[in-house]
């Protein structure tokens, strides 16, 4: 069995039976996970419970053409790509599949090897559009946890000039005036509980806690 390096869920809609039978067979040697639909209708209906990062549809079938597959799936995720097939190859309708947003387009009779290829276009354009995804939600993560630590020093206040306790969230400088090393050793204590209350709010990790108490310390 050849498998591929990124295995897709693979939705087929073919009302040729014979040419649906070599493609699921073609496509699960290869790892990927494939849903037939022997027309458009069953297609549509099958979209309705699940979607699909990859769709082989034909472009004439009973119930629903392929167009119309095509617009059900990149209306319910725009980031689906849909390989036309077709036996009534045109100009036209090469370019009507393009303008509705297919990924590409296959005259028949083709070669296995067409449709290998073109799987693996799209199965490498998946994955890098899904990579982007990731990489996208890491910089959001670190951009919130950026803006949390910048947050960090208007939490805990400037609290090393003033020994009065203060709640957790009072920000701000308070004025400067003498205390005695017992205020030093209570307001320690005031902030150590600052710092505490945030680790337990997860607003700072083990590693930044430990960090900010050991300035403390200072």
């Amino acid at each position: 069995m050849v498998r591929s390096e990124a295995p897709l869920s693979i939705l087929i809609a073919e009302d040729d039976e014979t040419l649906a039978a070599a493609l699921d067979e073609f496509l699960r040697e290869r790892g990927h996970q494939v849903d037939l639909a022997t027309h458009g209708g069953e297609a549509l209906a099958l979209l309705e419970k699940r979607s699909y990062p990859l769709i082989i549809t034909d472009l004439v079938m009973p119930e629903a053409d392929g167009l119309t597959v095509l617009r059900a799936a990149r209306q319910q995720d725009p980031a689906t790509l849909v390989i036309i097939m077709t036996g009534y190859a045109s100009l036209d309708s090469a370019i009507g599949a393009i303008r509705e947003g297919a990924y590409d387009y296959l005259c028949k009779p083709f070669k296995l090897q067409e449709i290998e290829i073109a799987v693996k276009n799209a199965t490498q354009l998946i994955r890098l559009h899904r990579e982007n995804q990731k990489l996208l939600e890491k910089l959001n993560d670190l951009t919130v946890k950026l803006k949390e630590m910048q947050e960090i020093p208007q939490l805990l206040g400037d609290t090393r000039l003033d020994a009065r306790p203060r709640t957790l969230w009072s920000p701000g400088p308070v004025p400067l005036r003498d205390y005695s090393p017992e205020d030093h050793q209570q307001q320690f204590l005031v902030d150590l509980e600052r710092l505490r209350a945030l680790y337990k709010e997860s607003m700072l990790t083990k590693d930044e806690y430990q960090k900010l108490k050991d300035r403390l310390l200072i």
